[in-house]
């Protein structure tokens, strides 16, 4: 990967970290109103909580290079090359099309139906978005969405007009450490629960 670039909203590690913060609180509270089993019981639920927390805010990302996108979700990694898109936009989230198939980035989630109504012609000048009134609320620059829209559709029109294409493969991973970690803590935290 040549030249690449990543995307990942700030806003998601407040909402990690607050998530972080009350667990933390919730298992210490539980020192003092709890006997063994019970603090066992809520860390272990906790740590889940957290964990989960994780996956969801801190993982998600989009990364863009020359060749291609990568896109993070919290328990899938898909690589897409350029050439393979057919597609690229945003309904709830962004996403892009392959083959038919529309893969959402966790990362950048669409504002509500009418945010679009706020935005100024001045704001989205260059963005390649032909009718202001039409305007999707997930294209709108000033959301997550329609800043990873924006960047991948700038990274998407460079290798339409490049002459020289790198090649990358499409391939998909699943995040089974995180999976594993996943059911794992929930295991521990129903067993400890009976």
């Amino acid at each position: 990967m040549s030249n690449s670039e990543m995307y990942r909203p700030r806003s998601s590690y407040f909402f990690a970290a607050a998530i972080y913060i009350l667990c933390a609180g919730i298992a210490g509270q539980s020192f003092y109103t709890e006997g063994a089993q019970g603090v066992a019981t809520t860390i272990a639920w906790c740590l889940f909580v957290a964990y989960a927390a994780h996956l969801g805010f801190v993982r998600p990302k989009v990364t863009f290079f020359d060749e291609g996108i990568t896109i993070t979700n919290p328990l899938k990694e898909i690589t897409v090359g350029w050439g393979e898109i057919d597609d690229i936009s945003a309904r709830y989230s962004m996403y892009i099309q392959v083959a038919g198939e529309k893969i959402y980035a966790w990362a950048a989630q669409a504002p509500g139906r009418y945010h679009s109504r706020t935005v100024h012609a001045s704001e989205v000048r260059g963005l390649k978005i032909p009718d202001l009134h039409n305007m999707r609320p997930g294209e709108s620059p000033r959301n997550h969405s329609g800043q990873a829209l924006a960047l991948a559709r700038i990274r998407f029109d460079a290798f339409q007009s490049s002459t020289d294409r790198g090649i990358c493969s499409h391939r998909t991973e699943v995040n089974r450490n995180g999976l594993t970690a996943l059911i794992t803590l929930f295991a521990i935290a129903c067993a400890l629960s009976i």
